[in-house]
């Protein structure tokens, strides 16, 4: 197939070997010199993916990401690597790790994997993942990404990787992938869950879930859908981030006797955003806050929401690709 120029969007941007070209007119000037390089795509979705992976002519590897209808994103490597790209998809329970990125002197779920995938590469091997975790954060569906040189089967991978990872971490898939994949830049939205319970403390599942008080569930879920859409969520987030707009593509409650479960589904998340969200959400649920949720998101300041709900419950759900 021939890449159609036309899609472009303003800011396009295109990463060539170790080059960044930004913006749309540098883009299409940088294609049309180095059109050999752009032309007799083959290209595939994996999915719904909103990527296409694939090789030029000369077999180097292509990936392009759109928005909507539009090309934002081109990458292409001009290299003949005999590596392997593996993906895996796990699960943890966080309680008792410092979160999943490696920190100095902290137990983290990166650090462990780390360490167990560079004894088996017999080199050492960066894992990247598809998101920050905070310490105590969970994850039912967490994807990370590895390259290899082994000639080890899918299987084999899995086998190997769970005889020697913690109870606490599982390899639920591996699979190899295009060697342009990534676990992080490659996401187009995650799914959170948050679980609070309604009742009395439970000491065999304080790890695992916020323990509330009574709470008006028609006002919870009315402002927990206010949180859909495209907002600047500065009232949500911890510091001063330079971008702090965020869609929120859908929220949904569930109840099951006294367990409620917030789903939360974006295009990503501002640090500790979520459990600022659900402290605020059991605040005003339970009538210490007078404020609804669209009144604090229009205010843009932390006035209404000091304080965080516990790691706890919060869950890591589901990575879209």
């Amino acid at each position: 197939m021939e890449l159609d120029l036309d899609l472009l969007t303003q800011d396009v941007g295109l990463k060539y070997d170790e080059q960044v070209i930004l913006g749309r007119e540098k883009v299409l000037n940088f294609i049309e010199s180095h059109a050999d390089d752009f032309n007799d795509l083959d290209l595939s979705r994996i999915g719904e993916s909103h990527m296409l992976y694939g090789y030029n002519k000369d077999h180097f590897p292509i990936k392009i990401g759109f928005s909507g209808e539009g090309i934002q994103r081109i990458v292409l490597v001009k290299n003949d690597s005999s590596f392997h790209r593996v993906r895996i998809d796990i699960a943890y329970d966080g309680h008792r790790y410092s979160g999943f990125q490696i920190q100095d002197k902290h137990l983290t779920v990166q650090g462990v994997l780390t360490e167990i995938i560079s004894v088996i590469n017999g080199l050492g091997t960066l894992i990247q993942g598809c998101s920050r975790t905070d310490t105590g954060v969970h994850a039912n569906n967490y994807v990370c990404h590895f390259d290899t040189e082994r000639d080890f089967s899918e299987s084999r991978w899995l086998e190997l990787l769970n005889y020697r990872l913690p109870n606490d971490i599982i390899v639920k898939k591996v699979e190899f992938v295009h060697p342009l994949f990534h676990s992080r830049y490659d996401v187009y939205k995650k799914r959170y869950i948050y679980k609070l319970r309604i009742g009395e403390r439970d000491p065999f599942k304080s790890n695992y879930v916020w323990v509330v008080p009574k709470l008006n569930l028609d006002i919870l879920e009315t402002n927990l859908n206010q949180l859909v859409g495209t907002h600047d969520f500065l009232s949500f987030c911890k510091g001063q981030p330079d971008d702090t707009v965020r869609t929120v593509m859908k929220t949904k409650m569930k109840t099951k006797n006294d367990d409620i479960y917030l789903i939360f589904e974006g295009d990503g998340f501002l640090r500790y955003m979520i459990r600022i969200i659900v402290q605020a959400l059991v605040e005003i649920a339970s009538g210490k806050l007078s404020v609804d949720i669209s009144e604090i998101i229009a205010e843009k300041n932390r006035q209404h929401t000091k304080h965080m709900a516990p790691a706890s419950g919060l869950y890591l759900d589901e990575i879209t690709y």
